[in-house]
């Protein structure tokens, strides 16, 4: 498995936000009738299970971001030689 950058998995994450959002407003507009055509009940199924899929990947991708994110921050730690202070 190729590795990601931050930026990479950024974006990966906030695509999987958005495509998740229009997937929640979709089921939200056919509980209020908002549109044309009411959804079937194959295509509300589908919507549902696409919402669970691309939950579960939204919650690694996030976790995957935080971890990065970590991994950035401590690598620019700087450690002092014995009996120095820290720069800053």
């Amino acid at each position: 498995m190729a590795e990601l950058t931050f930026k990479e998995i950024s974006y990966i994450r906030a695509a999987l936000k958005y495509r998740l959002l229009g997937l929640e407003r979709e089921i939200e507009a056919d509980n209020e009738d908002k549109l044309e055509e009411p959804l079937s009940e194959d295509e509300r199924v589908d919507i549902q299970e696409d919402i669970v899929v691309y939950d579960k990947l939204l919650y690694m991708f996030e976790k995957a971001e935080k971890q990065s994110q970590e991994l950035k921050v401590v690598s620019n730690i700087n450690l002092a030689d014995r009996g120095e202070a820290p720069s800053k």
